[in-house]
């Protein structure tokens, strides 16, 4: 049984929760958050055994695995102090606000040998796995362009979101999600051009970015001040794959061959979705490995590294910079 902690009591840290209810051969054992009070109900409502009272108390504690659910910046510093301990890692995403504090987080895990990995839920829903596999037998050729997009509407000027301070802005949100599946299916930006849209918060707003990759040319968009129904396409030498409805919860896409014969795929996701990439991660621990080969560190690196480059082609830079 691989014991589990959660690190943050947030809206994100309650849908982990809710979701692990579907995680197998795995128990969440107790919160931590720099809010007592704030813990000790988190822990009562989910029924946990454990409410922290210190970071140091979960480092001490009979566990196995930590997923750390608090604002962007301080994912790395919780990161480190875990691996450090010889936790292992689920950092929600982004696992750092740019690539050099990420570079910090994986040289500790490398150098303790410990697991580490972002959580990007998209990659681990069965009907992204499915794709993957189609794609890969060559469904539609080689697979050559992507255009994703991820925005929705957001009303709370004072949230953390909006402060540059902690890494706000929409790229760093919900941003990340469209590089991933860039990055997934293109590898690493070889270039970058960004038009930002920045806000009196001092963040970006809204995004529109387009990418250069070893493999092809992708599009995306994100935002926080209007919604989009979040469609995919992914485009291949031989037709092209649309991923239906909010694509970073996939489960129904259309595949249209060159040809103009189509398939409908679908597979439906347990829960919320989060307990996907639990369940990888749980399993990879209790496996003893210290990699994941889905969302591997290469691929971590790729995804930030294109968002520095969108903030850095547009001129914008966080105050800790």
């Amino acid at each position: 049984m691989i014991r589990w902690a959660i690190v943050g009591s947030g809206g994100i840290a309650e849908r982990f929760a809710d979701d692990f209810q579907y995680v197998r051969g795995a128990e969440l054992a107790g919160v931590f958050s720099r809010r007592p009070e704030s813990a000790q109900k988190f822990a009562a409502r989910f029924k946990l055994a454990h409410s922290y009272a210190s970071l140091d108390a979960l480092l001490e504690a009979d566990i196995d695995a930590v997923y750390i659910a608090t604002p962007h910046i301080e994912h790395p510093s919780y990161a480190i102090a875990c691996l450090q301990a010889g936790l292992a890692v689920l950092s929600e995403k982004p696992a750092a606000p740019n690539l050099a504090q990420l570079e910090s987080v994986l040289a500790v895990a490398e150098q303790h040998k410990v697991l580490f990995m972002e959580a990007m839920k998209p990659a681990f829903y069965p009907l992204y796995r499915q794709i993957k596999m189609l794609l890969d037998d060559g469904a539609i050729g080689e697979v050559n362009f992507v255009d994703a997009g991820f925005s929705y509407l957001f009303h709370d000027r004072a949230h953390k979101v909006f402060d540059p301070a902690q890494a706000g802005g929409s790229l760093l949100d919900v941003g990340i999600y469209p590089a991933f599946l860039a990055c997934d299916l293109l590898g690493p930006a070889l270039q970058v051009k960004a038009l930002l849209d920045i806000g009196a918060s001092g963040v970006d707003e809204a995004a529109v970015v387009s990418t250069r990759h070893a493999h092809g040319m992708s599009n995306f968009f994100c935002g926080m001040r209007s919604a989009s129904d979040g469609r995919a396409m992914i485009g291949g030498s031989k037709g092209h794959l649309v991923i239906e409805g909010k694509w970073w919860n996939p489960c129904k896409a259309l595949l249209v061959r060159e040809s103009g014969v189509s398939d409908i795929l679908s597979a439906a996701y347990l829960g919320d979705g989060l307990c996907h990439e639990t369940q990888h991660f749980t399993d990879l621990l209790r496996d003893g490995k210290t990699r994941s080969e889905i969302m591997h560190f290469d691929l971590s690196r790729a995804m930030i590294r294109t968002l520095d480059m969108a903030r850095a082609d547009a001129g914008l830079r966080f105050p800790f910079e």
